[in-house]
């Protein structure tokens, strides 16, 4: 059955009574996209969800998806089984681990203690941690638009750091190896640096650990009660969906799976719900206004700030066909010919994705318990069939 969460329905109802949050009027929408390859527009997201699922049948356990469309209506539906054999289908109290998705939420936290005046994005990273770490000038926005030049993942001596201790100590060591360390202004992707980047954030805000920091400050102002870490959940064993991978008989295999070690948790630690994931969906939209400082916050986290590497002659998403911004991709959608922004996310036995139009506020996000199929490949097709 197709559900329509009823807490935001009345958000919505609210908002758009008072013309506050409410899509901008857009022309008739385009029901038929530019390129053969590329899928009709749906009528009805029911339509759109189904053949979604159709389609990607054979590479889905679970799954749960959600939509806003043109003219702000939104809706989520979910799939298959939460764990293979089990016969228990994902409703909207199911936790699905959202992987990298969670950076976009990191780098809100972030932009919301930026637009409070209390760090500024060119601050060092050196300026929030013990005197004992010399750290060159790598600085929080470096981080977090991935220009740090630190590698993929924390290097020895703690590749999986349980605590902020070892995840400097591993920035120490890392800063000293040119095989670890690029040098800044060149762009890597880099969970170590989301690591590093949250565990600065949550020193500097006070006595609570990444993970309740982001929840106070940017999950709980939006109402997402139910975006957290596993560990911070009272019942998280009996509401998890499991991850799987396709093993080489073609059957599935059930992954236990489900947290990140704590230094990077800020990376891709976080786990969530269908309803939680169509909030954060419709404050990224536009759609939904749940808290001034946080979607101010969020807005700042999609500008463009700068093509693949700052030593690229591109100057604009049009000329280098993406850029980034904080933890978004904003790069062309080969159907429309409009900009699209989106953030995918991948951990063992998991695929998440969201992404949005943001001329039309048209908005998806993607919920998967496989790793058999990439989220961006489901999420940026269903993207082109909302209506």
């Amino acid at each position: 059955m197709l559900m329509k969460y009823k807490y935001i329905a009345l958000v919505l109802f609210a908002l758009t009574a008072s013309g506050i949050g409410r899509a901008q009027p857009q022309n008739e929408a385009n029901t038929r996209n530019n390129a053969s390859s590329c899928p009709q527009r749906k009528a009805t997201f029911e339509g759109a969800f189904d053949a979604i699922a159709r389609k990607y049948s054979s590479d889905i356990v679970g799954m749960c998806v959600g939509a806003f469309s043109q003219d702000g209506q939104f809706a989520t539906k979910c799939y298959g089984e939460i764990q293979a054999g089990s016969g228990i289908a994902p409703t909207s109290h199911t936790l699905f681990w959202i992987g990298s998705v969670t950076k976009t939420m990191t780098a809100t936290l972030l932009a919301r203690r930026v637009n409070q005046g209390s760090v500024h994005l060119d601050d060092r990273v050196d300026d929030y941690l013990f005197s004992r770490y010399n750290i060159p000038d790598i600085t929080l926005l470096q981080l977090a638009d991935m220009e740090s030049g630190l590698q993929r993942n924390p290097p020895d001596p703690y590749k999986n750091p349980a605590d902020e201790d070892q995840l400097y100590a591993d920035l120490q060591q890392c800063v000293g190896d040119s095989a670890c360390w690029k040098g800044v202004n060149h762009y890597s992707y880099s969970n170590f640096a989301y690591g590093v980047l949250g565990n600065v954030l949550a020193d500097h805000d006070g006595p609570f650990k990444w993970s309740l920091d982001n929840y106070l400050a940017v999950m709980a102002p939006l109402g997402m009660f139910d975006t957290l870490a596993p560990e911070d959940y009272l019942d998280f064993s009996s509401r998890r969906a499991y991850g799987h991978k396709r093993n080489s008989a073609g059957t599935w295999t059930v992954l236990q799976t489900s947290s990140v070690s704590a230094g990077v948790s800020p990376a891709g630690g976080l786990w969530s719900t269908p309803p939680d994931m169509l909030v954060w969906l419709g404050n990224a939209t536009g759609v939904l206004h749940g808290n001034s400082e946080v979607d101010a916050a969020l807005g700042m986290t999609m500008q463009c700030r700068g093509p693949w590497g700052k030593n690229s002659t591109c100057s604009s998403v049009q000329d280098c066909g993406s850029c980034t911004g904080l933890a978004w991709t904003e790069d062309i959608d080969q159907c429309t010919g409009g900009i699209r922004i989106s953030k995918s996310g991948g951990v063992p036995g998991f695929q998440a994705w969201i992404g949005l139009d943001p001329r039309t506020h048209r908005g998806v996000f993607v919920l998967l318990n496989s790793g058999a199929i990439k989220g961006d490949t489901v999420g940026e097709r269903l993207l082109d069939m909302i209506p």
